[in-house]
């Protein structure tokens, strides 16, 4: 499916975006990992989530969704315990179980770390394009651990066979949160203390999930980065909160504001960790005009964004900033399209192995509108114009991409196409519906 998309007009108003994706995934898993009944609304609607939901299904956890008409995002969610996961065990001795996780990299990682140091025999598929995406960053660290593990050759099909996971410390070699998240899942499981060291900060929604849920954490921070200690073995209280909007959602509306002149936009309710809105101290120091006002602090910290048009300078992100900002990088690349200057983005070779190649796909996208736009090795540098012209981008099946070229779209007068726009619903299935309504007259 393509959408037309005709630009030329600033957006005003006030959004909300669905519930953050990278925590809907773990309050699903912790949720279910609890003794007892967790209540969590704002869930996000992303595919990806939907399909952590339903493996956990699969496994037999029970979810009650809200008959509340005003309230269809709240879940109920039946926790089994560490002892429940344990017990699954016995039933995957008789038949292991085939869970698919579509393409959702975040469900594979995350179900790899539970189900394996919990000794659960699965097999886990994916769909062509996750199928393609490395996964023996988390299998080789929990074959060190003494489970029994194996991929396809780096990749999916992951076969959990069995073994035994034993205390352990790890230092993480890729700067990953899916990972960092895959082996404190399994050490929920252990009995005895394991340490996983992480030199470079990324997100750190598990962690401040199991501080919430009772769990036996400690977390040392150093000089660089920072020890998470886990006692295993001991079970989690349930969980009950809401979900604060997605700041990996919200950047798109925030990149067009910001380049659509007389554009003014509020988003409430968004997540502010600064583990993942770090994209906003990037913008400013552009020359966004940005003002954010908290309003909760526990368990996230969440509050108001408000966006004005504004005239903006390249920028320059290296290495060090990366793992803060991954998700935000396509956007990033639109609103550098009119950034007076050079933005230089390196150290992002993990671009490569997202849902597409996104160092090319961001390139060839620039290029479609345009754009002058170097490709890297690792990164790529866009020198900045004044004005795009009208595009068909090709989205490559990559929901980030569909959303920046939407992006660059709005700001040109005339047609535009984005091919294959249904991958959105990876992440964001309200994308369009509110990028339209936040249309006015130019």
């Amino acid at each position: 499916m393509d959408k037309i998309i005709y630009g030329g007009s600033p957006i005003r108003g006030i959004v909300s975006v669905p519930g953050d994706k990278s925590i809907s995934h773990r309050a699903l898993i912790f949720g279910a990992l609890s003794s007892g009944q967790s209540n969590f609304t704002g869930l996000s609607t992303a595919k990806d989530v939907e399909t952590t939901k339903n493996i956990l299904k699969e496994l037999g956890i029970q979810f009650n969704n809200s008959n509340d008409e005003d309230d269809k995002k709240s879940l109920t969610i039946d926790g089994i315990g560490i002892g429940g996961f344990e017990k699954l065990r016995k039933s995957s001795d008789k038949e292991i179980y085939k869970l698919y996780c579509g393409n959702s990299g975040t469900t594979a990682r995350l179900i790899m770390g539970l189900l394996g140091g919990a000794g659960i025999k699965a097999e886990i598929t994916g769909d062509n394009s996750l199928s393609q995406r490395p996964m023996d960053r988390v299998v080789e660290p929990l074959k060190r651990i003494g489970v029994e593990i194996e991929s396809t050759q780096g990749h999916l099909p992951v076969r959990i066979i069995g073994g035994k996971a034993v205390p352990f410390n790890y230092t993480l070699q890729v700067a990953s949160a899916q990972v960092k998240s895959a082996m404190i899942l399994a050490a929920l499981f252990i009995n005895g203390t394991s340490t996983i060291i992480e030199p470079q900060e990324t997100r750190d929604h598990t962690e401040r999930m199991l501080l919430l849920m009772d769990g036996d954490i400690m977390i040392k921070r150093l000089l660089n980065g920072k020890n998470i200690i886990i006692n295993g073995r001991k079970e989690l209280t349930p969980l009950s909160f809401k979900i604060p909007g997605d700041i990996s959602s919200a950047i798109f509306f925030i990149a067009a504001a910001l380049i659509i002149p007389g554009s003014e936009i509020t988003i409430d309710h968004v997540l502010l960790n600064p583990t993942r809105a770090h994209i906003l101290e990037v913008l400013k120091r552009m020359g966004a005009k940005i003002d954010i006002e908290q309003t909760e602090e526990f368990p996230e910290p969440v509050g108001n964004i408000k966006v004005t048009y504004s005239r903006l300078n390249g920028t320059r992100i290296s290495s060090l900033e990366i793992p803060l900002i991954i998700d935000e990088i396509p956007a990033l690349a639109a609103i550098a399209f009119y950034a007076r200057g050079e933005t230089i983005v390196t150290g992002a070779s993990e671009l490569r192995v997202k849902e597409s190649d996104r160092i090319k796909s961001i390139t060839t996208m620039i290029k479609s509108f345009g754009g002058s736009i170097e490709e890297k090795d690792d990164g790529f540098i866009i020198k900045g114009r004044k004005r795009a012209h009208p595009s068909q981008v090709e989205s490559f099946g990559d929901h980030r991409i569909a959303m920046a070229g939407s992006v660059l779209a709005m700001t040109v007068k005339g047609k535009n196409v984005i091919k294959n726009s249904e991958c959105v619903e990876i992440s964001f299935p309200e994308f369009f519906q509110i990028l339209e309504s936040l249309k006015t007259e130019a």
